[in-house]
């Protein structure tokens, strides 16, 4: 995370971050778990980073938000969830209970504002991710993510950027995969608590600032995935109990299924197809945001 440039009366808050809670993703016929980071150690990442507010976001969950709420000291976190509403995915901060995936982006809003929460468009430009695009301009949110750092490609934060409307937050985050990608991008706003941050939000009273996650802990990001995929399908063929939730998920699945995938992981991590596929993913990203931007410009 680089030096923060702030007066006393500024706080840092990273609002957008994955746990082990956020489940397994899919990536053509690969499937792998989102991150496995543990939410408490989460926490302490936070805390050595010097961030003043944490929002924990798994996917369409909030159990890894509350276990890192529960053993917060030194930085306020925040329970939320990233919902893959069925118009594009949508953070909700300051929730108290699980909001239902694949219903309508208003009707997600409304259910999150039913909270008492705050709703904001991630990632809204994704070339990867399905993503709310230009219907920010038109739904009741109250901010708008228009710099995630863990999108590389030259174009998703440019049009973020370019298309939020002026009413909205303009809000920053690292969505972190892994431990030492948190606080790489974050928000800036009046105070420190996440109290203060949730009324900035609602007055607008924020901006943002960061880098874009390195390329190399992108890599590294991926190969803790395989290595720890290795080590929970090893003990779940060998028979082992776990009541871990990415260890209960492969724990299901038949032998054949674990074999193949401990094989895959296996030869990830043995030859460097990390490198392949990070070189060849930047790419084909910023080939794919290209396109976006052209033609949200008529081009």
């Amino acid at each position: 995370m680089q030096e923060i440039n702030r007066d006393n009366q500024q706080g840092i808050a990273d609002i957008h971050t994955h746990t082990r809670f956020s489940g397994f993703g899919k990536y053509s016929f690969l499937h792998f778990p989102e991150s496995v980071t543990d939410p408490v150690k989460a926490v302490e990442a936070a805390l050595r980073k010097k961030l003043d507010v944490l929002c924990i976001t798994d996917h369409n969950t909030i159990r890894g938000a509350m276990i890192a709420k529960k053993h917060a000291e030194g930085v306020d976190v925040v329970i939320g969830e990233e919902i893959s509403s069925a118009d594009g995915e949508i953070v909700a901060l300051f929730i108290q209970e699980k909001i239902k995936p694949m219903l309508d982006a208003p009707l997600t809003i409304d259910l999150i504002h039913d909270q008492g929460g705050v709703a904001v468009a991630a990632h809204p430009f994704s070339p990867q991710c399905h993503a709310l695009g230009k219907k920010i301009c038109h739904l009741k949110l109250d901010g708008v993510e228009v710099f995630n750092a863990y999108h590389r490609d030259a174009y998703s934060n440019l049009m973020a950027q370019t298309f939020t409307p002026e009413k909205l937050a303009r809000l920053g985050s690292s969505d972190a995969h892994s431990i030492d990608m948190i606080g790489n991008g974050y928000t800036i706003f009046e105070g420190r608590t996440s109290e203060e941050l949730r009324k900035s939000i609602i007055k607008r009273k924020t901006s943002f600032g960061g880098s874009k996650t390195p390329l190399s802990e992108c890599m590294s990001w991926s190969r803790e995935i395989a290595v720890e995929s290795i080590g929970m399908i090893y003990n779940s063929l060998k028979g082992e109990k776990n009541q871990d939730i990415l260890y209960l998920a492969i724990d299901k699945t038949t032998k054949k299924t674990k074999v193949l995938g401990l094989i895959g992981a296996g030869l990830y991590i043995g030859l460097p197809l990390s490198y392949f596929f990070g070189i060849s993913g930047e790419i084909i990203l910023n080939v794919k945001g290209k396109r976006k931007w052209n033609m949200s410009r008529g081009q």
